[in-house]
């Protein structure tokens, strides 16, 4: 098998200037991975590899770059699985580097799937895990201009409607990839949705929602994660290969049922014979294939 890899940087509507940082950014995370498959990694660790350089960049919104929740504290989502059913998440965890390399350990423990907040964080820095200030200047200024009564008060009602209203935030980091061996891994990491209810949780750390593999694909969301958790995005993508349909077909039938939700999202898919998908309906998606 030839390997493949591919990383996305979230979808959305980038402010002026940063698309082409963030598409560099993409691509030093898509050569992270790619020197691990290079060398005979195995899928998981090159994903590791891609989404632990994601997270460092501070442009992108996951790890050090990720956005504050309405009061001022960022809390991280991640999850990883592969193709033979293994995998591991995080959620609402705060001031935690790396938290896919958490995500990691879990699923090489093969117990439990999940942890979250305060005690995810505990087990982390009991392992050896840095902390950090994921709070970056850029987006301490974001949170400072967006807030309102509603964040201040912490109104969910009223916090509720405007985020029906407009939510333009790029979000959620990613990669997929297969190895020689022909194994498959997804892994996705985000900060969440800026100025949101603090405790959000989204579709990132959801399997089958954000992060899927089986034997078929692997794939990895980002967009609206309210949506996408209902629907169960990543899943149903790898159902219909299962199904039968190509990846193409997979993926653009996968992104219609969001559409028809009225929503907005972005995917990257590889299947188990190496080709690769990256579709979204926003006005960007910084994309980087490898192999």
């Amino acid at each position: 098998m030839k390997p493949a890899l591919i990383a996305h940087g979230g979808c959305g509507t980038p402010p002026p200037g940063e698309e082409i940082p963030r598409q560099e950014a993409t691509d030093r995370a898509a050569d992270a991975g790619w020197a691990v498959l290079a060398k005979g990694g195995s899928a998981l660790e090159a994903v590791e590899a891609a989404v632990t350089r994601l997270e460092d960049e501070p442009v992108l919104n996951a790890g050090t770059g990720s956005y504050l929740q309405a009061d001022g504290v960022a809390r991280m989502d991640a999850s990883l699985m592969t193709s033979d059913g293994r995998a591991g998440a995080v959620a609402q965890v705060p001031t935690l580097k790396n938290p896919i390399r958490l995500a990691r350990y879990l699923l090489e423990k093969d117990a439990h799937v999940m942890l979250c907040g305060e005690e995810a964080l505990r087990l982390a820095l009991r392992l050896g895990q840095p902390p950090a200030v994921v709070a970056t200047p850029a987006k301490i200024d974001y949170w400072r201009a967006h807030l309102n009564e509603g964040n201040l008060a912490l109104d969910y009602e009223r916090m509720a409607e405007e985020w029906r209203q407009e939510n333009p935030r790029l979000g959620t980091v990613g990669c997929v990839a297969i190895d020689a061996a022909g194994q498959l891994a997804a892994g996705t990491s985000t900060g969440g949705t800026g100025q949101c209810y603090p405790g959000r949780v989204g579709d990132s750390p959801i399997i089958g929602a954000g992060t899927y593999a089986t034997p078929k694909a692997a794939v990895s969301m980002t967009g609206v994660g309210e949506r996408i958790m209902v629907l169960l995005s990543a899943k149903r993508l790898c159902d219909l290969l299962a199904d039968g349909r190509p990846l193409e077909e997979a993926a653009h039938a996968t992104l219609g049922e969001i559409e028809a939700l009225r929503s907005f999202a972005g995917l990257i898919a590889v299947d188990a014979a190496g080709h690769t998908a990256a579709l979204r309906n926003t006005p960007f998606m910084p994309v980087a294939r490898r192999g």
